[in-house]
């Protein structure tokens, strides 16, 4: 059975004690690093033992020389009480002295010699930080740091001027710091000097959230991994010079407006790519990644032409052909014979979908090769399961594939094919798809049915998730059958540049089987509830 021996220092992250040391293993709670070893690996048998078990190694009685092959001086080690052990016979190298809030002296961190590993002496429970009790409280400042010499290097980095004292590890920091807080927020300003990694960093944040805003600073020592490095490089100007000005501590998702400049100064205005329809161009300045577009719609008002032509249009793009930009479509309410043959239609401006159609082998050939027949179209063959999840992995992996736009007609479908309740389901699916949406660096174009009163039907969560939302509406029982034939576009919502209101008017063509944008003229007659007169008019009868 595995039994545990003493805590050690970590080869893999540095830790100076995350490190524990088992029988036959070894297993860092900071990094995670494994190593399996064999009874052997334990040499000191009677060393396996509790710190408290341990005999406490007295504080030096005289002078002690200088660390040199971490550049500590002679001074520095004196000051913090550090022995330095020159028996050549004794496996102990450095001890560095722990001390309760009273002074006594309590525990020791022991570094055996020419290695990373520790071992603990004494009550260390007990213990303050390392170097706490040299320096009264109330100062001007005051350095925390994550190991014993990172300790003696900030010292004496800072001309021996200002306190630094060290938690015993990074895992431990917070609870190190919460234990001494009083201490700690005696000091006017309060500097983190962590080591520069992810677990360093992360203590350093969780750290500076225990002081009140602008007291905790953080180091991040961009040009070391930790104090003693600075030294050890010969940048003491450097690191001076980065400790006066560690900017204060600021939590995530705040920022101070005398800090956005240079976001500012090198912001790129998002590239978007239009729409077919210039009235819809006018209003939303087109498509973009990372925002989702949602297409409204009772059933059988034309929905499916409209999201037909968008994809036309971004597979014909110039800029994405050079891009190699692709589009993924997922229409779950159609055979993909149908999207492919409705793309290649509005291509030839021939309802191929119409069985009277003329065409020829060849020139649906042509037409295949010139919108279908390359790997920038991605079509989600549906037949199979429409889960929410296996959904949402079809469109990462279509963006894996490279595409940038992704066509999902429609979100109502997948909701309706599953009992359960269909707000919270389309909720689930809206925050899923908004979270895929900016993660991936993508635009997510989606189709949803509304009820009679006009209302997205189960929720309105998709409509709140969606940066830009787009109403469809075609009166299917006018008898005029021009009038019948038209789609109005309003956008309900726009957070790009906020303009609401009627965008454009489309006429669907059957002798072309595609959408042809009204003018302006054409869409104001169509507002006053008029039609064309004429032989135009006539050819729509």
């Amino acid at each position: 059975m595995s039994k545990f021996s003493h805590h050690e220092g970590c080869p893999k992250c540095g830790s100076s004690d995350a490190l524990a040391v088992y029988t036959d293993n070894k297993h860092c709670f900071v990094c995670h690093y494994n190593e399996q070893l064999g009874d052997s690996a334990i040499a000191d048998k009677h060393e396996v033992k509790h710190a408290q078990d341990r005999n406490l190694t007295p504080l030096p009685g005289g002078e002690q020389i200088a660390i040199r092959d971490r550049m500590i001086s002679a001074g520095t080690v004196n000051k913090y009480k550090v022995t330095v052990n020159t028996n050549p016979e004794s496996a102990a190298g450095h001890v560095y002295p722990y001390f309760d809030e009273n002074g006594a002296h309590v525990a020791n961190k022991v570094r055996r010699k020419g290695e990373k590993a520790f071992y603990w002496e004494g009550d260390v429970q007990r213990g303050t930080m390392f170097g706490q009790q040299l320096f009264p409280a109330g100062g001007k400042a005051i350095t925390i740091v994550e190991g014993e010499c990172d300790a003696l290097a900030g010292f004496q980095l800072t001309g021996s001027r200002y306190p630094c004292v060290s938690v015993k590890s990074a895992s431990e920091a917070k609870k190190n710091c919460v234990d001494n807080f009083e201490y700690l927020d005696s000091f006017d300003k309060i500097v983190i000097a962590f080591d520069n990694d992810e677990p360093g960093q992360k203590a350093a944040n969780q750290v500076a959230q225990l002081f009140a805003p602008g007291k905790a600073h953080i180091l991040k020592l961009e040009l070391a991994k930790d104090a003693n490095d600075y030294l050890m490089k010969g940048l003491e100007k450097e690191y001076i010079n980065e400790w006066f000005r560690a900017p204060s501590y600021m939590p995530d998702g705040l920022k101070i407006g005398k800090d956005m400049w240079e976001e500012i100064e090198n912001h790129k205005t998002p590239k978007s790519v239009p729409y077919p329809f210039q009235g819809l161009n006018y209003m939303t300045y087109g498509l973009r990644k990372s925002e989702v577009v949602l297409l409204t719609a009772d059933t059988g008002v034309g929905k499916t032409s409209v999201v037909k032509a968008v994809e036309h249009s971004l597979l014909m793009n110039p800029e994405l052909i050079e891009a190699k930009e692709g589009v993924g479509i997922l229409h779950l309410e159609e055979p993909n014979y149908d999207t492919v043959i409705g793309l290649m239609s509005v291509q030839a401006n021939k309802p191929y979908h119409l069985p009277d159609t003329e065409r020829t082998a060849q020139e649906l050939k042509e037409h295949f090769d010139s919108v279908i027949n390359h790997d920038r179209i991605v079509i989600y063959d549906h037949f199979g399961s429409n889960e929410i999840d296996t959904v949402l992995a079809k469109i990462r992996h279509m963006a894996a594939l490279g595409c940038s736009y992704i066509v999902l007609d429609h979100l109502s479908i997948i909701v309706s094919d599953h009992s359960g309740d269909e707000r919270k389901q389309l909720d689930e699916i809206s925050t899923k798809l908004k979270m895929l949406c900016m993660n991936l660096h993508i635009c997510v174009i989606a189709v949803i049915h509304i009820n009679r009163q006009g209302q997205v039907r189960g929720s309105a969560g998709p409509e709140q998730i969606a940066n830009i939302v787009i109403k469809l509406h075609r009166d299917k029982t006018d008898p005029d059958p021009w009038r019948r034939n038209v789609t109005s576009l309003v956008v309900e919502k726009n957070r790009f540049c906020g303009r609401t209101g009627p965008a454009c008017f489309l006429f669907y063509n059957e002798i072309t089987g595609r959408l042809e944008e009204l003018t302006k003229e054409a869409g104001e007659v169509y507002e006053k509830g008029g039609s064309p007169a004429g032989n135009e008019f006539e050819l729509y009868k």
